[in-house]
Formats: C-alpha cells, sequence, structure tokens
C-alpha cells in the first residue's frame, strides 16, 4: 500500500486496522508500507514493532536559513496576511542577492499567489502563478524558460510533494497553508490558515535540493519550527467520519467507539459523525446499537461522503437523478469552477461574466447551471467556451470525470438506470427545483443558517449560534437578496468566517424534514431581529449621542444588552441620513426604544441647557460678575454674588467610568442642571491632577454648592474594584472666560 494524502485515508485507516488479524491467521502474508509523510515509529508501534527502512533519496543539500521578520509586515492594504508582503520582501531580496536560480515561494490560496504576483517588481525577473485553479495552460508556464530572467513562482502547497519544477534553487517558506478541518466544536467543515507539520517543512525545504544545492528562507524562527508537529495531523483525525462509520458498521461491528484506529480519533467526532448520519437516515438506533438502514446499505456501496449520497439517492427518488448526480460533482469542486485570476480589470471581468449563471436559489443551482451549459457545448469548443466565460475548464472536467465515475458506480452497485435528460430548467421555476431545494435541505440539515434580521451580523448558524456572513461571492448577493433560511456546504474561516456554497429555501421545508432538525426553528424565527428607525435628528445632535470615539453609544449597547440578556442587540447611527437603526427581537424592542429615547430626551435637555460662561466686567479692584448665556445670547443665570458655578471633578481611575452616567449622577444628586462640561486631556498635568476628570458648571450655585459637598462618595459599579471613590473640589479662584 502507498499513503497518500486524500480522502481515501479513512479507508486505508479501517483497512490497517483489519489487518494485524489477517497477519496472525495468514503466515505467507508480508505486508510493505511506504509513505514520504506519515509517521513511522508510530506504524511500527501499531504493527508489532515492524521494521523501518529509510530510502534516502538523491537531494542536493539544502542551506536552511531561519529569516523571521524583524517587525510586522505591512499587509497589501489590509487585504492580506502580513507574511504574504513579507514573502514578497525576501523574493525580492534574494533576486537582487543571488545569481542565477528559481525561487520557489510558498503561500496558502490563490488570492494571495495573485496580490504577491502583482506586488513583485523585479528587473530581470517573471513572477509567475502557481495554484490548483489554473487551466493546465497556466500551470505549464512555470516549466518553461524565459531567456535573461529569473522565474520568481508563488504557489500554494500544491508545489509542496506533488511535482518537480526543475531549476529551483532558493525556496522561501512562510509556514502557513489552508486546511480544511472538521471541528468537532461546531460540528462544521471549517476552511482556515494554521502553522505546517516539520515534515510539510522539510518537504518545502526539499523542493530547492532537487537539481543542485539550494537555500531554504523560513520566514519564522528555529523554536517556531520546533514547536510545529512533527507531522500533520493525521487525516483521520481532521475530517468527517461518516464514511468509516457506514463501513465499521457494514463489517459488522456494533462497538464504533471501540474500534482500534491507528491514529483514533475523538470519542467526540466519532459522536457527531453518528448523529449525522441518524439525520440522513443512513443508521437507526435498535437495541442500543446503531445499525445500516436500507438507504445506509446503499451508501456503504457508494462509499462517497454521505451527505453526497444521500444527496444522490434522493434525487433519483424523485426522478432528478441526473441533477442529483452532477449536484454532487459540482459540490465536490465548488470552489475552483469559476476563474477569478489576473489584474482587477480581469477580475471585475470575471465577475460580470459570473452574472449569467447566478441563479436566485443560490450557489448549487448557480454550478448546475455551468455545468448544465457546459454539457451542451460541442466537446472541441468547451475549452474556448470556458475561456470566454472565465470558466476553469481543468475544474469542469473534474466535475465531467467525477460524474462519469458516480454513474459507474450507481449502474454496478445499485443496478441504477442512469437517465440522460435534465428536467430541471434554470430560467423557469418548476416543482423541479422546489424539489431539488428540498432534497439539499435534507443531505445538509446540519448546515442550517437564518438571517438575523441585521446585515452586519450576517446569518445565525442553527446548531451552533455563530454570526456569520455570506461569502462575498455568494450568488445569492447578486439579487441583493437575504433570504432567511438558507444552506449551506461549509464555513471558510479566513480573516473573518463566511458560508460557502449556499442554497436558500423556504421554511415549509422544515417541518415536513424526516428525521426532525436538530433545533427548534420556531423559536428562531421569533427571536429574529427587528429594526426600527428613529428619525428627525441633526447632524451635530447625533455626534453628541455618540460620544468621542463612539464611547456614549457603546456604553448604551452594553447596558441595553445587560438589561435584555440578548448580545445580538445593536444600534447604528447614521449621522448621513440623520437616522439611528435600532435591532432587537419582537420581545425586546419596546425595552430598547425606551432606552434610546431616554438618553435621546436627556441629550436635548443638555443641549437646550448648555452655557457659555462670560465675564461682564474686568475693573480694577472690583470681582467680575458672570453671566451664563445659552441659546441665541439668552442670559441663562447672571452671577452678582461671588457664588462658584463650577466645580472640579476628581476620580481614582478616569478612564474607568462613563462620561454620560457621571454626569447624569451628578445632576440628579446636585438637583440641578449642568450647563457647560470641560473634560481633562490628562496632558502637561501635575501629579496632584492626575485624578481630575474635569470641570462642570451648573446652572444655579445651589447645585453647584451641593455638588461641591459630595465627598468619597463611590459611584456605583463604574469603579473600579467596586472600592474606587472620587472627590468634587471647588474650582480654583482663576475665572474660565471663554470668548
Amino acid at each position: 500500500m502507498k499513503i497518500i494524502q486524500s480522502s481515501v485515508i479513512q479507508h486505508f485507516h479501517l483497512l490497517s486496522s483489519l489487518i494485524p488479524s489477517l497477519l496472525c491467521r495468514r503466515d505467507d502474508l508480508r505486508l510493505v508500507i511506504m509513505s514520504a509523510t506519515a509517521n513511522s515509529n508510530q506504524l511500527s508501534d501499531y504493527f508489532s514493532g515492524c521494521g523501518i527502512s529509510h530510502v534516502v533519496g538523491r537531494n542536493f543539500p539544502v542551506d536552511i536559513r531561519y529569516v523571521p521578520c524583524a517587525v510586522e509586515g505591512t499587509p497589501g492594504s489590509g487585504v492580506v496576511a502580513s507574511y504574504v508582503s513579507d514573502v514578497v520582501r525576501m523574493a525580492t531580496e534574494v533576486h537582487k542577492t543571488n545569481k542565477e536560480g528559481t525561487v520557489l515561494a510558498f503561500l496558502t490560496s490563490q488570492m494571495e499567489v495573485e496580490w504577491a504576483c502583482e506586488k513583485f517588481e523585479a528587473p530581470y525577473a517573471v513572477a509567475l502563478p502557481l495554484h490548483g485553479k489554473l487551466s493546465f495552460e497556466d500551470q505549464f508556464r512555470v516549466f518553461q524558460n524565459y531567456p535573461g530572467k529569473r522565474k520568481v513562482i508563488f504557489t500554494t502547497n500544491l508545489a509542496e510533494t506533488s511535482l518537480t519544477i526543475p531549476g529551483v534553487k532558493f525556496v522561501i517558506d512562510s509556514g502557513m497553508a489552508k486546511e480544511s478541518k472538521f471541528d468537532t466544536g461546531t460540528g462544521m467543515n471549517v476552511l482556515r490558515v494554521c502553522w505546517i507539520s516539520q515534515s510539510s517543512a522539510k518537504q518545502r525545504a526539499g523542493r530547492a535540493g532537487r537539481t543542485e544545492p539550494g537555500i531554504c528562507y523560513r520566514l519564522y524562527t528555529e523554536y517556531d519550527f520546533e514547536s510545529m508537529p512533527a507531522n500533520q495531523e493525521p487525516e483521520i483525525q481532521r475530517v468527517h467520519l461518516g464514511v468509516a462509520v457506514l463501513r465499521i458498521l457494514a463489517l459488522g461491528i456494533k462497538n464504533v467507539l471501540g474500534f482500534d484506529f491507528v491514529d483514533a480519533p475523538s470519542t467526540k467526532a466519532i459522536e457527531m459523525a453518528t448523529r449525522n448520519l441518524v439525520q440522513l437516515g443512513a443508521i437507526t438506533l435498535s437495541n442500543d446499537a446503531y445499525e445500516l438502514t436500507a438507504e445506509g446499505c446503499d451508501l456503504v456501496k457508494l462509499g462517497i461522503e454521505p451527505r453526497l449520497g444521500k444527496l444522490i439517492l434522493s434525487c433519483f427518488h424523485h426522478r432528478l437523478g441526473r441533477e442529483g448526480i452532477v449536484l454532487a460533482a459540482v459540490m465536490s469542486n465548488a470552489s475552483s469552477i469559476f476563474c477569478r485570476v489576473g489584474n482587477d480589470n480581469d477580475k471585475q471581468k470575471a465577475d460580470c461574466l459570473k452574472v449569467q449563471f447566478c441563479h436566485r436559489s443560490g450557489d448549487l443551482f448557480t454550478l448546475l447551471s455551468v455545468y448544465k451549459e457546459w454539457e451542451s457545448i460541442p466537446r472541441d469548443r468547451r475549452n474556448k467556451w470556458c475561456w470566454e466565460n472565465s470558466i476553469n475548464a481543468k475544474a469542469m472536467r473534474r466535475c465531467h470525470d467525477t460524474v462519469k465515475e458516480l454513474e459507474n458506480c450507481l449502474e454496478k452497485e445499485l443496478a441504477v438506470i442512469i437517465p440522460s435528460y435534465w428536467l430541471w430548467n434554470p430560467h423557469k421555476y418548476s416543482e423541479y427545483e422546489k424539489c431539488l431545494e428540498k432534497v439539499t435541505l435534507s443531505s445538509l440539515s446540519e448546515n442550517v443558517a437564518m438571517y438575523s434580521g441585521c446585515d452586519k451580523l450576517g446569518y445565525e448558524v442553527a446548531l451552533t449560534g455563530q454570526h456569520i456572513q455570506l461569502h462575498p461571492s455568494c450568488s445569492l448577493l447578486v439579487f441583493n437578496q437575504k433570504p432567511t433560511w438558507v444552506v449551506f456546504g461549509e464555513i471558510l474561516s479566513i480573516s473573518n468566517q463566511y458560508l460557502v456554497c449556499v442554497t436558500a429555501f423556504d421554511f415549509e421545508s422544515l417541518s415536513i424534514l424526516s428525521p426532525p432538525p436538530l433545533f427548534n426553528a420556531s423559536e428562531m424565527e421569533c427571536r429574529k431581529l427587528q429594526m426600527r428607525v428613529m428619525t428627525g435628528f441633526g447632524s451635530t445632535f447625533l455626534k453628541k449621542f455618540c460620544g468621542k470615539s463612539n464611547s456614549n453609544l457603546l456604553s448604551l449597547v452594553s447596558q441595553i444588552r445587560k438589561a435584555c440578556m440578548d448580545d445580538r442587540i445593536r444600534v447604528e447611527v447614521d449621522i448621513d441620513r440623520n437616522e439611528i437603526l435600532l435591532f432587537a427581537s419582537p420581545q425586546d424592542m419596546h425595552k430598547v426604544f425606551s432606552f434610546v429615547s431616554d438618553v435621546l430626551e436627556y441629550d436635548r435637555k443638555c443641549l437646550s441647557n448648555e452655557c457659555i460662561e462670560k465675564c461682564l466686567y474686568h475693573g480694577a479692584g472690583v470681582s467680575p460678575s458672570v453671566a451664563l448665556f445659552g441659546a441665541g445670547a439668552e442670559i441663562k443665570h447672571l452671577e452678582l454674588e461671588k457664588r462658584y458655578l463650577s466645580v472640579d471633578v476628581f476620580h481614582s481611575n478616569v478612564n474607568a467610568i462613563n462620561d454620560k452616567e457621571l454626569l447624569m449622577f451628578l445632576e440628579n444628586y446636585a438637583s440641578g442642571s449642568i450647563c457647560a462640561v470641560h473634560r481633562s486631556t490628562g496632558i502637561g498635568q501635575e501629579d496632584n491632577d492626575k485624578e481630575k476628570w474635569g470641570r462642570i458648571t451648573f446652572l444655579t450655585p445651589a447645585a453647584a454648592r451641593k455638588a461641591a459637598e459630595l465627598k468619597e462618595v463611590e459611584f456605583g459599579g463604574s469603579m473600579i474594584k467596586g472600592e474606587s471613590v472620587f472627590e468634587v473640589k471647588l474650582a480654583k479662584s482663576t475665572w474660565i472666560v471663554l470668548c
């Protein structure tokens, strides 16, 4: 057997677990396991301490250099991570300081590769991309010669083991890779960027020593390398275990948790796979043990991911067999069908061309439309058609091969007659489309999400409560749609999380789902956020309402969420349109509206009371009289008796309290209105003034006097540790004159 890092690794683990007992019964049987990256010691221990032979390759020596970035890299306008900028910088430096030799730089995705190619600029060098979404012709460019120019190839881990490029002398290793993993915490497939393993780092370095001595620049420290896992996490521990559980049950083994895996997955992963198979109707619980259903036996024979198998079989039940097979094929290649490469103009053109295929029901129907159109094109014109429509010809051929494999499997294993015709029409809504939506939902019933009611929150994943946005490439966004209910293929986790391969369905479809969903859809609908718009405000007033750096608004939202016990509640202010938008559940909307209205009324009162303090006379030897002028130069108060109107406020930690809460507290305590506030900046103050919060002015001397009498009074929960105190001191003898 040869171990290849692919989905067949589940079958390898099952086979490996059965071989030891077979070896005990067959003296004539010999087993040889070959791998470039597997953990040989672990395999040796599992197979009773068998011998290990290391076959030394013909690599030339490679000089490993650790060159971590001294400072944080500068991302390209926030589009890519800092390590991408570091790779481009290192590639430029290698080109400048070394003679001939191809440079191979490892990144994690198509977007990063294209960004690096665009940003890399150097004389006598050509930047070339290499990733799985390129056509064969574009990939072949890395093998061509460019007289007088050095090749600088930016690649994904495609070039780590699967091919050898002649002439590579320099490797730049970012230390990162994109990995798809089944998250047992959420029950979802998540695609995220993470550190590679030591074995992968060695594989990358080895690319530089295939034809001559080379150099590998690792953009991380030696300590980082030592901290990496020795080997990549076994795939059996990273994938959904549906296929493995089905196979184990098909072998007559009842205790799946007790199965002797080479790399045992977690108990939770097995339990989640079992739960998913129950939802798919593939297994059922009988006499405290799980057994295969009739449909489960069919899924075992198909040998593919259970959800895709369920999709195909359900489509055949609705006389949509052709559509089901193609759906399974395009789902497996969903990320690579549309070709969005090149510069910004090329990408914009690709986006425009994609619109013609976009379907109102979502991404799966869009991909189905592409395949149906591609299939109708004469074979000798398909490559040209793909080029003209920014479709990845290689991905379409891969889909076609998958379709043929599935057809052969269905014919041989299930004796199914494969229809050659389509019933579904992408340009006309029909019962067939509704059936396809229901079938998709039944196959992905654990991947359901509901629109939260607020664009900034996006969709709420039903089983986890996470709020995640649709991916920017989602077909639904072309129609400016936000359907209430969607089902998705997986979660993409990059700088943000996104739902990908999204399809819309109606609420009624959930009620007829069998087995019923694992969440309460009616309860989710009742909790969906509503929006209420408040208008009639000026921009100056709204800025005051928000406070500096939105501090007042953030504090208000925090109070509302705590009072309503709902962290989804939002209050958004649109100063350009002079609007306040409230987002809350129907049960909480009235309370939220009351909260915001009370604060608005207080702010209106503050604006109405706002005054300027002016000295009326500056004569020698005479204490000046002071007037408080309000709007329209109206005199709010005339002070002739030398009583003070202002007080200095001190606090043990001026940054620990909310300004508006403090002012409301002081007004309530002093039974008077504040007409002016001067917040202390803390800059250039003496040590004894470091605790000064600021200066406030009251409309009446009586209120100022009462506020000045406050000594070491606790200010609610805003005090640090609940122990902090503040004191209010008399304003200094110098009068403030605002001119």
